[in-house]
């Protein structure tokens, strides 16, 4: 089995390529193999696949759709997709079956024929690899966090492989050939300097002089105005070189590869070799290419003698643990550093106290055998209280003088500074590790200028400019897997003490956030206490208020609360407020017009405080637009907003942030239920900025994403005294609940809205929470706790004359006997609702109670009677302008028509159904519609239609994750062949 994700995700069954039909499946085989040589933990892949809102059975999910993988990759053994503790992985026979690795494996062995001089040789392989590229990569997979960091990281190789493709095309001497391709990938990757390099020499040894400098004048035209910088020093040589007429610069081999070249004919002339022999050494030379050695690694010292390489770096973090994935991209970077046009730069970003500094010891000291000639430390005091940030003149002249540069060598201007150090580097191979860096800024100077070397740096923020400027890699550092956190734990306290506790050690886990530095006081906590039991360590931190206090270790970088600091002080005061406003808030993250309504903002001053508090990591954007902090971040929000924000500015906040939710919520309700009657509410204070979604997708697509912050909100409005948004904002999410197969979350909200009701004294609104409890009761196949609860709330609202309530309760009621099978109660309650309908004169009501009715009748046998009710329904329906209750009643047609024998009538039926439904944009609907559709087709004889209709049914619902999912796929399988 051979797989392809250099493009769409792709499986070779060994006669044709084929996609992955189903969302969910694709996401999950596109995790496992770009995680091919490490078991995947269950708990990674509900990550991947579902982000913050993984589901209660998340894992019984994937049991699913590994099953239904297996399935469909022919391995039901198991031997292709592993079941390997605590997850799975994918076990390729060969590396070449997945293109991903044909690409690398060919895109090295590019590289080196380029290194070594075979430039033929290198363009074909390079040419290979990128062949096999059909669009950007694992473009039809939706993304999580390993299949985003891996499709970046594919895009970024192919661009370095095209980069030196190109090389060995100009070695070759193609150099008009390349013009056009060059020019499109410039227009492509604007900010790429060096194909821009590239298309200037190609451009050049045309012929096209001209051609060549335009090019460097709009690329420095491009760079000023997109980034405020000048071009790079080698594109600056470059140019200067054109302008010179640098005979050089014509000729496709190196400057190295020509002196030596000149050697060769002139040893060949002085040894009076035959006519023609000196030719083809020199032909046999060019074709080499050389490795230039490296220069010696520091000037000589007054003796004469060479000093030793500088090894500047600090002792490694003991007890390290874990970050395996990044380890692994940071392995790749002294290949990088040979390979590339200039140094290998990766970022290390991340919260405070993630262990970017542990990490990049860790590594650096491992990786120091890639890098002879030393490795340089600093520490740029990026985000220190009390110094400030380092200059980076500052830190040159301590590179440079652990470079042996004597200090009267050493220059005052810091550019001046730049250019010397650049000097000194070059032809060297060096590590150098630029720890907590304030910005791009301040590490741009301190690059080397040539290939060789590789950098690391650290930093609170992201230096997303020295990607866009300098070609780095973002590796971006969250809080630690769980097993890693057990790892680091049992790295620092002892395998056996971990082992021996094991709920508290997850327990643990969880209060310290996953967050390294915190895990590593606690830990350092307990080593100090070796008789206490680690439960008892896990007792002092339940403590929200003090576990703060008791994550400090004594010192600045041991404190946990100290490290937030240094980040929060470095806010403006306007973002310094929306961090703290952020601790009131109750979910698991947040979109901008939340926060928006949070802090009194525009949601475009809202989202720039989330960029500007996700620059340094004191929250994450783990979804576009989507925005969380671990809990020991959220304590200390929480403590900041209550010792800096009054009481009266924080209950006003929350306030507008409830009636954003709410209004939000019952705007995107009515989407979902046109027909369904809603309670009065007051209008939503200023700054709350409300939402309305435009339509049934939308609405459905909101919900989606806030739910899990709807029912946080909801449970933590009663405790802070907001009792009717706790029963009110329940009874607005209760159809996407319902719709949505969310029936445990339908349940439990409407009881805690039924006791913030009557808490608040509202008959009317606890009338509507029992009817509400009833309903969500009902699909639980909870019959008589359904009736007691809708009993109630008829008795309060014949007690008000609420008629219009009255009705939709009995209409509630009739549901539960249908679902229990006993139509003729049924039939009584709707048409009591069809009486108290036309009391209030509702026509939609009205059609609703008909086509009810009819549903009733065909079960009870008399489907005549049944038809008659529904065209009633439908004509009344049409006429009043309902599309989605006309969609209903064709429906209830369909089942008619079916139920008699009249299976072609049924198919028209549905067919109308299912186009009302997409019309209106209601998936759910829409899909099971497609679902009996296919039964009818089933009963024509057309089996193929049949399939199709239950293909499409199934893809919506496995979009939708609904549990109505397995029923049509079971029907797929009882039908298949």
């Amino acid at each position: 089995m051979r797989f392809r994700i250099l493009g769409p995700l792709e499986v070779f069954d060994g006669t044709h390529w084929r996609g992955i039909s189903a969302a969910k499946p694709r996401t999950l085989l596109a995790t496992l193999l770009v995680q091919r040589d490490v078991p995947v933990p269950t708990g990674r892949l509900g990550a991947e696949l579902w982000g913050e809102r993984e589901p209660k059975a998340a894992a019984n999910l994937i049991q699913q759709y590994v099953m239904r993988l297996r399935r469909e990759l022919g391995d039901r053994q198991g031997r292709l997709l592993v079941t390997r503790p605590p997850g799975y992985q994918m076990v390729l026979a060969d590396e070449d079956d997945l293109d991903a690795a044909a690409f690398a494996r060919l895109g090295d062995s590019g590289r080196a024929a380029l290194a070594a001089g075979d430039a033929e040789r290198a363009a074909g392989l390079l040419a290979e690899a990128l062949a096999l590229w059909r669009g950007p990569a694992l473009v039809d997979v939706p993304t999580g966090p390993m299949v985003e960091a891996e499709a970046a990281r594919l895009a970024e190789q192919r661009l370095d492989v095209l980069q030196a493709r190109v090389e060995a095309d100009l070695a070759c001497g193609r150099h008009a050939a390349l013009v056009p391709e060059l020019r499109q990938s410039v227009r492509e990757h604007p900010l790429r300097e060096g194909l821009w390099g590239q298309l200037m020499l190609a451009l050049y040894r045309s012929g096209r002089q001209a051609e060549a400098l335009d090019a460097y004048r709009e690329v420095h035209r491009l760079l000023a105005d997109e980034l405020s910088i000048e071009p790079s020093a080698p594109l600056c040589d470059l140019q200067l070189r054109m302008l010179r007429g640098d005979p050089r610069l014509g000729l496709p081999a190196t400057e190295a590869e020509a002196e030596a070249e000149a050697e060769g004919q002139d040893q060949g002339e002085h040894e009076g070799e035959a006519e023609g022999e000196g030719d083809a050494r020199a032909r046999s030379k060019s074709r080499r290419r050389p490795r230039p050695e490296p220069r010696p690694s520091v000037e000589a010292s007054r003796a004469g003698q060479p000093s030793a390489a500088p090894r500047q770096l600090p002792a490694a973090v003991a007890g390290f643990a874990g970050r395996r994935a990044e380890l692994r991209l940071l392995d790749k970077l002294p290949a990088d550093a040979s390979a590339g046009p200039g140094p290998a730069v990766c970022v290390i970003a991340g919260t405070a106290g993630a262990g970017k500094t542990s990490l990049a010891l860790h590594w650096a000291h491992r990786a120091a055998p890639h890098f002879p000639d030393g490795q340089l430390y600093v520490n740029l005091h990026g985000f220190a209280p009390a110094t400030g940030p380092m200059s980076p003149g500052e830190a040159i002249r301590g590179f440079l003088e652990a470079l042996s540069v004597p200090p009267e060598r050493i220059p005052d201007a810091p550019e001046a500074r730049a250019a010397l150090l650049r000097t000194e580097t070059a032809g060297r191979r060096l590590l150098f590790v630029l720890d907590n860096a304030a910005d791009a800024a301040q590490v741009r100077p301190l690059l080397p200028g040539s290939a060789g070397c590789a950098v690391v740096v650290t930093s609170r923020g992201q230096l997303t400019g020295l990607a866009v400027t300098d070609g780095a890699v973002l590796l971006s550092l969250d809080v630690l897997p769980r097993e890693e956190a057990r790892e680091l734990l049992a790295a620092r306290l002892g395998a056996d003490r971990v082992a021996a506790e094991p709920e508290p050690v997850t327990e643990l886990i969880d209060l310290c956030a996953r967050l390294p530095l915190a895990l590593a006081v606690t830990a350092a906590r307990a080593v100090g206490r070796p008789g206490f039991a680690l439960s008892a360590v896990v007792a002092e931190l339940r403590d929200v208020r003090g576990r703060l206090e008791a994550l400090d270790a004594g010192e600045g970088v041991s404190s946990v609360r100290t490290v937030f600091s240094w980040s929060y002080r470095r806010l403006d005061t306007a973002t310094a407020r929306v961090f703290r406003l952020l601790g009131l808030h109750p979910g698991r993250d947040v979109a901008a017009p939340a926060v928006a309504a949070l802090a009194g903002l525009s949601v475009r001053e809202a989202a720039a405080a989330l960029t500007a508090l996700a620059r340094v990591h004191l929250i994450a954007e783990h979804r576009p637009g989507r925005y969380s902090f671990h809990d020991l971040l959220r304590a200390y929000a929480t403590d900041l907003t209550a010792a800096e924000d009054t009481e009266a500015a924080r209950t006003a906040a929350l306030h507008r942030l409830l009636d954003h939710c709410l209004h939000s919520a019952r705007a995107a309700r009515r989407h979902l239920a046109p027909a369904r009657g809603e309670v009065p509410l007051p209008p939503p204070v200023t700054g709350s900025v409300p939402r309305d979604p435009e339509g049934y997708e939308e609405a459905m697509a909101w919900f989606e994403a806030e739910h899990a912050v709807l029912l946080a909100v909801a449970d933590a409005a009663g405790p802070a005294g907001f009792d009717g948004h706790a029963w009110q904002l329940p009874l607005a999410m209760a159809d996407f609940l319902h719709l949505s197969g969310r029936w445990h979350d339908w349940v439990s909200t409407q009881r805690t809205a039924i006791v913030a009701a009557r808490q608040q004294g509202d008959r009317a609104g606890t009338a509507l929470c029992h009817c509400e409890s009833g309903r969500a009761a009902i699909r639980m196949r909870r019959y008589e706790e359904a009736h007691r609860e809708l009993l109630r709330a008829l008795e309060l609202q014949r007690g008000l004359g609420d008629l219009t309530a009255q009705a939709d309760t009995l209409r509630t009621l009739a549901w539960s006997y249908e679902q229990q099978g006993d139509y003729r109660a049924a039939l009584q309650r709707v048409e009591q609702v069809l009486e108290l309908q036309r009391a209030v004169g509702n026509l939609a009501g009205q059609a609703g109670a008909l086509n009810n009715i009819g549903w009733c009748h065909t079960h009870l046998g008399d489907h005549e009677e049944a038809l008659a009710r529904c065209r009633e329904a439908l004509r009344l329906h049409l006429d009043g302008g309902s599309p989605l209750g006309a969609a209903y009643t064709w429906e209830t047609l369909g089942f008619i028509h079916h139920s008699m024998g009249q299976y072609a009538e049924a198919v028209d039926s549905y067919r109308q159904c299912r186009d009302g439904f997409r019309r209106f944009g209601n998936r759910y609907g829409e899909a099971d519609a497609l679902h009996h559709l296919g039964g009818s087709l089933r009963m024509t004889g057309d089996q193929e239609a049949a399939r199709d209709a239950w293909h499409a049914a199934l893809a919506i619902l496995d979009e939708l994750e609904h549990p109505d999912a397995d029923v049509v796929r079971e029907l797929l399988l009882t039908t298949a062949g």
